[in-house]
Formats: C-alpha cells, sequence, structure tokens
C-alpha cells in the first residue's frame, strides 16, 4: 500500500440548502497534487474536509497512515490557509510555531530547539522574539507556513499560500517544498506553480470535472478560461 493515502468515498457537503460538493470519490496518494477551478467550486471546502476542520455531509474519508486507517485526520493532515488572519492566534513568533509542537507532546526544551530550526531553515533567525502584530501580511502568512512544516504531518496542504509572498520567498518556498517527503496538496490559481505536479484535479461546480497529468488538465483550463473570457 502507498502511503500516506486519502481515499475520499461519495463525499458531499451542504450547507445552507447549498450544495458545495458533490458525490466526490478519489484515492489521492500521490508526491504533488494541485486542485484548479473557479471560485466558489469547492476547493477549500474539499481542504477543510481533508484536514478535518469540517466533517462532510454524507460519505466517508479514509486517512492512510503508518501502517494505520483513520476516518478523522487529527494531526496527520496540515493545513496553511490563504488569510493568515484566519489562522494565527498567538502574539509571538516562538509561542505561534511552539503551539502545535506543544499539542504533539514535545518538552519545553524540544520545541525551543523545533522553533529555532524551523526559523534557521527559512533564514528567520532574526524572528525570535518577534511580536506577530508588527509582521507584514506576508510575513504573517510564512509564519503560518512555518508552524505547519515545524510539525511535519505526513500531508500538507497548502491553499493560496503563495498570494502574500515577495518573489524571493516565493522562489525558496518553491524549492524547499520539492525537497519535503511529503504529500503536498496545493490550491491554486496559479497554474505554473503545478506545471511539475504528479496530478491536476480541477473542480467545478462541486463535482471533479476533469483528473489527470498536470499537461492534460491545464491546457484544457487554460482554454477553458479563454473561451470564457472571449463570452
Amino acid at each position: 500500500m502507498i502511503e500516506p493515502k486519502l481515499v475520499l468515498n461519495k463525499i458531499s457537503y451542504k450547507t445552507f440548502g447549498r450544495v458545495i460538493l458533490e458525490n466526490l470519490t478519489l484515492t489521492l496518494d500521490e508526491k504533488s497534487i494541485g486542485i484548479i477551478g473557479k471560485n466558489g467550486s469547492g476547493k477549500s471546502t474539499l481542504a477543510k474536509i481533508l484536514c478535518g476542520l469540517i466533517h462532510p455531509s454524507s460519505g466517508e474519508l479514509e486517512v492512510h497512515t503508518n501502517g494505520n486507517t483513520k476516518s478523522f485526520p487529527r494531526l496527520d493532515v496540515g493545513i496553511v490557509f490563504q488569510n493568515p488572519d484566519h489562522q494565527i492566534i498567538f502574539g509571538t513568533v516562538e509561542d505561534e510555531i511552539g503551539f502545535g509542537l506543544k499539542n504533539l507532546g514535545y518538552s519545553k526544551s524540544e520545541i525551543k530547539d523545533k522553533i529555532a530550526v524551523t526559523l534557521q531553515k527559512f533564514n528567520k533567525a532574526s524572528w525570535i522574539g518577534s511580536s506577530t502584530a508588527t509582521l507584514s501580511h506576508g510575513q504573517r502568512q510564512l509564519l503560518c507556513i512555518m508552524s505547519i512544516f515545524a510539525m511535519d504531518p505526513k500531508i500538507i496542504i497548502l491553499d493560496e499560500i503563495f498570494s502574500g509572498l515577495d518573489l524571493p520567498t516565493t522562489k525558496a518556498l518553491e524549492n524547499y517544498l520539492k525537497e519535503l517527503p511529503q504529500m503536498i496538496i496545493q490550491i491554486t490559481h496559479d497554474l505554473s506553480i503545478l506545471k511539475k505536479s504528479d496530478r491536476i484535479i480541477w473542480l467545478d461546480d462541486g463535482k471533479v470535472f476533469l483528473d489527470g497529468s498536470p499537461k492534460s488538465v491545464l491546457i484544457e483550463y487554460s482554454q477553458h478560461a479563454q473561451r470564457n473570457m472571449k463570452l
């Protein structure tokens, strides 16, 4: 069995009478997966289901890691949202990164060491002692990314994370992602980021419109977008 793996069996999600996702059946076991689609197609809702923030209205989710199968992701799946203000809850950089590590059972000394290693890895050692309120939008986004990476989840979901980052940080993060052993699921409107992905899933109105290689899906998606612009 390939691990980690996420298995969706007839997943649907409804809210206030509106269908957001409808009958999704997918097996996700590739190293790098991109999820694309227009605004409102269900991408972020799917991400929240995959990491356990919300439960599907119907259907089942299986999470396969370390030889175990679970119905709830718990700490096996980490997510970084587009807006860091929806994720940052602590006043200092150390407390923000350390919160998840504390929940994983690390000791105070281990947490301190992992925070230092994480900041050093992103060339942000100077952030030690900094208030999260003094960070720019892009810096706060990077802090969210570092907080998730420090926890070392088996699967990482990135929801439009590059939107607030400057070019040097974006390039550095892209290179870092290539070296990670975890499964990476990216939701983005920037198709260039996904060209080297193993698989692309195109969602439209809560359903899988197309699922396949980047070469086939991205070309069709771009042509579809161009046709709609001419209408």
